[in-house]
């Protein structure tokens, strides 16, 4: 039980820190707690990518990958801890005003979202796919290997599966593991179920906030349509809402419940002419985390980010966009030249 807490607590406290490298680089208006733990984990996953991929190819071992990524997490929330302290100080006080303030709907979202994100803590959803990716990270935290192993055979591959092989997710949900020394069925099913579905209503209350700037209690409504919409999308298995309902732990789970949207939530701002230097090293690390969360993000993610450029290009009679917003989607290209090299 203290190792699933410290992991909660984990999941809670560093991608808020570690988000802070990200939100306090923002005009002072733009900032938030709630944006600075959602950047948070986009950056962790960004940065997860670019680390993972070169030991999964090299056949390296987990506790190596372990000891690259942790260090690096923990030299960038001790950078951003000195860096951004005052900041943080100001937007805790700004964060409980804010919420002392909240209007009555916000409120109900809040226990609607903490009731969903309980049930995952209570109760047990199985998963057919789980076979592949809650199975993986078991397989590399009994291995101590990197998807070396298959999980439905238990013998090395003699060739990396081309289909999940540029995004391990899984390798993420085993890292957690390894460093708690919480099971990684227990991990994915309790404790990153119920972290990201919060998560992921995160990103839409910044969408709404962004959408209604300076409207809260539209925001709040806004919110309250998603709950609805995520609560009575079980119609069909395909749907975005029952993705993220009952099987959030999955990659192609977390995107197309969290980065597509943190995607639009950013292209909002980048359309009214908002961005600053942060917002652009930010896509980058958001491009890398679609492709570390699923093959679909590699080409989804870049199909997005150009349609969005090409727009803005032709909106403002500017090629700038259209070049910055191509630069943006290097890691996509990357990753899909390693799989058409590999299939």
């Amino acid at each position: 039980m203290a190792n699933l807490i410290a992991l909660f607590m984990i999941l809670l406290i560093v991608p808020g820190i570690i988000g802070m490298l990200y939100a306090g680089s923002l005009p002072e208006d733009r900032r938030s707690m709630l944006l600075g733990w959602a950047a948070g984990f986009v950056i962790l996953w960004g940065i997860f990518e670019v680390v993972a991929l070169p030991l999964i190819f090299q056949r390296q071992s987990l506790d190596l990958l372990c000891m690259i990524y942790g260090g690096i997490v923990i030299l960038l929330a001790v950078i951003s801890v000195f860096a951004n302290r005052r900041k943080m100080a100001m937007m805790a006080v700004k964060g409980i005003a804010s919420l002392r303030s909240l209007p009555v709907m916000g409120w109900v979202n809040l226990l609607l979202v903490l009731g969903q994100a309980y049930v995952y803590v209570r109760y047990l959803h199985i998963d057919e796919d789980d076979a592949l990716y809650v199975g993986a990270a078991t397989t590399a935290v009994s291995t101590n290997t990197i998807f070396s192993v298959s999980p439905y055979t238990g013998m090395e591959y003699t060739a990396l599966p081309t289909r999940y092989v540029l995004s391990p997710f899984f390798s993420f949900v085993a890292f957690l593991s390894r460093i708690s020394g919480v099971h990684p069925a227990v991990t994915a099913h309790v404790v990153l179920a119920a972290t990201l579905i919060i998560l992921s209503y995160a990103v839409y209350a910044l969408l709404g906030r962004k959408l209604f700037s300076g409207q809260p209690a539209q925001a709040a409504y806004f919110l309250f349509f998603v709950i609805l919409l995520t609560l009575f999308s079980g119609y069909t298995v395909y749907t975005q809402g029952m993705f993220t309902l009952v099987r959030i732990w999955q990659g192609k789970a977390v995107l197309c419940a969290i980065l597509v949207p943190m995607a639009f939530y950013m292209m909002l701002h980048l359309w009214e002419g908002e961005s600053v230097r942060a917002d652009w090293l930010f896509l980058l690390l958001l491009m890398c985390a679609c492709c570390m969360v699923s093959s679909m993000g590699i080409m989804l993610g870049a199909v997005m980010l150009g349609i969005f450029g090409i727009l803005s290009a032709a909106r403002n009679k500017s090629i700038k966009m259209l070049i910055y917003t191509a630069l943006c989607c290097i890691p996509n290209m990357i990753c899909a030249a390693i799989y058409l090299a590999i299939h």
